[in-house]
């Protein structure tokens, strides 16, 4: 049985290669893309969880700096972002270890990375507009 977790990062590897094949720094970018995505979803689900009283998770805050803008970009960073960093780093590029995935999952009849960085998107807009328009 196939890793969903892994068939994802083979497929967005795949198709970064595919249509930026001259692409230098491509780990870096797919890196970042994908753990933005990831920290998106934790984020829709922290909300939702809120907001239906099924859960109180405890986030970290910040306030260090004037205002509070910077504040909070580092406090998401730190509470959505770097459970993700963590692990997307030693799960798919500790020695390089996305060569291995790739070849597992390279059949090409993958389809996922797309679809789930545009329900992510779509997921993060409708919450967003949700929050803001219903919960506040």
């Amino acid at each position: 049985m196939k890793n969903i977790y892994f068939a994802w990062w083979a497929d967005s590897i795949i198709r970064i290669k595919v249509f930026n094949p001259k692409m230098q720094d491509w780990e870096m970018k797919i890196f970042i893309l994908n753990t933005t995505l990831n920290a998106l979803n934790y984020w829709v689900i922290i909300i939702w969880l809120k907001y239906l009283n099924i859960l109180k998770i405890p986030l970290l805050t910040l306030d260090i700096f004037p205002g509070d803008v910077i504040d909070n970009v580092i406090s998401a960073i730190i509470n959505f972002a770097t459970p993700f960093i963590i692990l997307n780093y030693f799960l798919v590029f500790q020695k390089n270890r996305y060569e291995k995935i790739v070849s597992l999952y390279q059949d090409g009849k993958l389809n996922i990375a797309f679809p789930y960085a545009v329900i992510s998107v779509c997921l993060s807009a409708i919450t967003v507009l949700m929050y803001g328009l219903f919960w506040n």
